[in-house]
């Protein structure tokens, strides 16, 4: 029996963390009934690692994938997303034209303007698979103005994507509830909520004693969605109430600037390990912090997101300390008892925060608990069944 042909479109790089995280894992595991064409988005400095790129696309190979990396273009901002826009048109229209494809899967806004663009001459339906609340996000950022005409206007195409995809994911509940909210129109549409994932098999529960382990966090730090200050002072009142304590941060981003920021919160520069990590060692880089601190930025566009940190923390037994107001984080902590949530970044939330934490540590089913709520909530098994039932909807009712 031969495997039905999808085409996968990414504006996220498959050679970055999240792009292995949340598209390889996925795929990979959907490749014994289809058969992939992933085209991704890379960063040029990925690119530059020959090694590593030739890596991935071995395994790509492997699992019958057949992976075309274009480069990302990130200056000018308006200008590059135009470029890559373009240059996602003529690749959708090539690999789509004729019937050469079945469907495709676009992972957030800009791949599935393509697929949307495109499907009114080839007719293949897509599948809008969300990430965010883009606009939303762009608006808290300061990079668009609410109801000024390039808002309307995207706001208008928001609409279009959302009603002609054959199939909405998105990352959380509470977004649904919102897009459903805003536009009633919405109410008819599929959508299907599929939270982050993680590869449960590379994530493995830490055997590292939590005395040998360091206060910190991963992940883009950098980015105006993330609270560096209250990073930071979590890190200088733990190193008040222990002047043993060290910290780690394992980022791409900056270290020079995470040091100076430590600088400014009189945090001595052997006390902060800044890590640059692949995304094959993730899991071993990460195994000897004791708690991952999770400052995300609140917002309506938070509504829709999922950190997929938190599960990669979680799976390795590791609790979290984050913050109300971003997707269901918040109810995951308090619900699976895996970490400490904070309402806001005052030093009083952050002295209860670091002393309840203490108090976790003393649980000797912390560690396994975290692990249970990853098997439970982040499992990329789980996930990858949710979109083989979409996809297989999108078979039945092309055969109706």
């Amino acid at each position: 029996m031969s495997k039905i042909k999808v085409l996968y479109l990414s504006y996220t790089g498959l050679l970055e963390p999240l792009g292995r995280s949340q598209i390889l894992a996925y795929l990979s595991r959907l490749a014994d009934e289809y058969q992939f064409t992933i085209i991704s988005f890379e960063k040029a400095a990925d690119l530059a690692k020959t090694d590593e790129l030739q890596a991935l696309k071995t395994e790509c190979e492997h699992y019958g994938i057949n992976w075309q990396p274009k480069t990302y273009h990130h200056k000018p901002r308006l200008l590059a997303t135009l470029w890559d826009l373009s240059a996602l048109l003529y690749y959708t229209w090539q690999f789509s034209r004729s019937n050469r494809v079945h469907h495709i899967h676009c992972r957030s806004y800009i791949p599935t303007i393509a697929a949307w663009v495109v499907g009114k001459q080839t007719q293949v339906p897509f599948i809008f698979d969300m990430r965010a609340l883009w606009l939303e996000e762009m608006m808290e950022a300061g990079r668009l103005a609410r109801h000024s005409i390039v808002h309307k206007v995207l706001t208008w195409l928001e609409t279009k994507l959302l009603q002609d995809a054959a199939h909405v994911v998105s990352l959380t509940e509470a977004a649904v509830d919102y897009l459903q909210q805003q536009q009633p129109q919405l109410s008819t549409q599929r959508f299907s909520v599929i939270t982050t994932c993680v590869d449960l098999e590379r994530f493995q529960l830490s055997t590292i004693a939590i005395e040998d382990k360091k206060l910190g966090t991963m992940g883009t730090v950098i980015s105006g969605w993330y609270h560096l200050d209250w990073l930071f002072l979590s890190l200088k009142t733990q190193l008040q109430k222990d002047k043993s304590a060290t910290f780690k941060i394992v980022t791409r981003d900056s270290a020079q600037i995470l040091r100076t920021m430590a600088q400014k919160y009189e945090i001595e520069p052997s006390k902060l390990e800044v890590l640059s990590s692949s995304p094959n060692d993730i899991a071993k880089n990460i195994a000897d912090i004791k708690a991952g601190l999770l400052y995300f930025t609140a917002g309506i566009s938070k509504l829709g997101s999922a950190p997929t940190r938190l599960g990669e923390f979680l799976a390795r037994g590791i609790p979290v300390i984050g913050n109300r107001g971003v997707g269901d984080m918040a109810s995951l902590i308090e619900r699976y008892q895996v970490g400490v949530v904070i309402e806001d970044g005052s030093q009083h939330s952050i002295d209860e925060a670091l002393e309840t934490l203490d108090i976790l540590y003393q649980d000797k089913d912390l560690s396994q608990r975290c692990r249970h709520a990853a098997e439970d909530y982040f499992s990329a098994d789980k996930g990858a069944e949710r979109y083989r039932q979409i996809y297989r909807g999108l078979t039945s009712h092309e055969k109706r």
